[in-house]
């Protein structure tokens, strides 16, 4: 056997007596393989790779790193181990410089159509940080919306101060109004709206749609109150009224013309302007779009 061969063969033995007695040598051989399948998503690879990490890094007393948590939680999420990523992420967001985790978190949650755990994750840490606050109501409106739990979607959205949220967000906001009773509140802000955001198609069909309705309802009303009693003076209560109404009318009609022109397609449209244009007797405009409804 030659001197070379001897020496290779003692490092080798040597090599081997260094891992049997220490261990914790093993780690970062562990560590790189776990990282590797965490890139490529392998996640249950990942998984089981880094619980090993961790459980021979506590069985000798040696510290493990937040990176290393972070993944074995986001592997955990992944896998729908949604217990044991509730607890590791737990652990990591009590320290504040970890606070993005959350949106990391709650993407895979959504990613999941997990709303519930989304909205428990939200509800139970505050943050520091602005953006993430925007993110957190912006989250908890539209999941408690999405659950007709509009009193909490309220309260989460006038919870911002002076953050600003989205469009889509306050969009929710004027919806969970108008489904706990506050439609005036609703029709006000919507009109905020418009004004910031004149391009948001969605708010001038909600208010549209809002005023039409509003109108009608009102409409029908005065007109079955009128015909179990006609004479000279209910026709005149009912042509003040009827004109009271008619503002209603008039402003869901120029609405849903902007919408119309933007969209002359769009039969909802169609169908409004038609009875729009009907209620205000504008007979002929009305004709016009019950020829595009056949």
């Amino acid at each position: 056997m030659t001197m070379k061969m001897m020496k290779k063969i003692l490092f080798i033995s040597l090599s081997i007596l260094f891992v049997a007695c220490n261990p914790l040598a093993k780690l970062p051989g562990l560590q790189s393989s776990a990282d590797t399948a965490f890139d490529q998503g392998n996640f249950q690879t990942a998984y089981d790779l880094y619980k090993q990490y961790v459980d021979l890094s506590n069985s000798n007393a040696a510290e493990v790193s937040d990176d290393i948590y972070t993944n074995l939680a986001l592997a955990s999420a992944n896998l729908d181990l949604f217990d044991e990523a509730d607890a590791l992420f737990g652990k990591l967001l009590k320290n504040p410089e970890n606070a993005s985790l959350a949106l990391d978190y709650a993407q895979i949650l959504q990613s999941k159509d997990k709303a519930q755990e989304e909205l428990a994750l939200w509800d139970q840490y505050s943050f520091e940080d602005a953006k993430l606050n925007v993110r957190k109501i912006e989250r908890q409106v539209a999941l408690n919306s999405q659950t007709e739990q509009f009193d909490a979607s309220i309260a989460a959205y006038e919870a911002k101060g002076d953050l600003l949220l989205s469009k889509e967000t306050t969009m929710s906001y004027i919806k969970a109004l108008e489904a706990t009773g506050k439609g005036q509140e609703a029709l006000k802000l919507s009109s905020t709206l418009i004004k910031t955001e004149p391009e948001y198609t969605e708010v001038k069909i909600w208010k549209a749609k809002y005023l039409y309705e509003r109108a009608d309802k009102r409409y029908k009303y005065e007109m079955a109150k009128y015909n179990k009693n006609k004479n000279a003076t209910t026709y005149a209560y009912l042509r003040r009224d009827l004109k009271k109404i008619s503002s209603d009318f008039r402003a869901s009609r120029d609405l849903f013309e902007q919408l119309h022109k933007q969209n002359p397609e769009e039969k909802m449209y169609i169908k409004y302007l038609k009875n729009c244009y009907l209620r205000l007797e504008q007979k002929a405009d009305a004709a016009k779009m019950d020829k595009l409804l056949k």
